[in-house]
């Protein structure tokens, strides 16, 4: 196999279509934080646009973290 190959396949590897993304670091959420969240959870599935920005400060999160 020449060398040219190998490194295409590499590259292919690294930045092609099956690449894999970087793994999320998780988030350790406080118990205060959980009930928080969960009670959010229970009236909305789905906490979007101000009532996320708001809950996420109030939790001292990032608008990312309330998923």
């Amino acid at each position: 196999v020449p060398a040219g190959s190998e490194v295409s396949q590499e590259s292919l590897l690294l930045h092609g279509p099956f690449a894999r993304k970087p793994k999320r670091i998780r988030t350790a959420f406080s118990p205060s934080q959980l009930l928080r969240l969960e009670r959010a959870f229970e009236k909305n599935h789905y906490v979007v646009g101000a009532e996320r920005k708001q809950l996420a400060s109030s939790l001292s999160l990032s608008e990312t973290q309330v998923v």
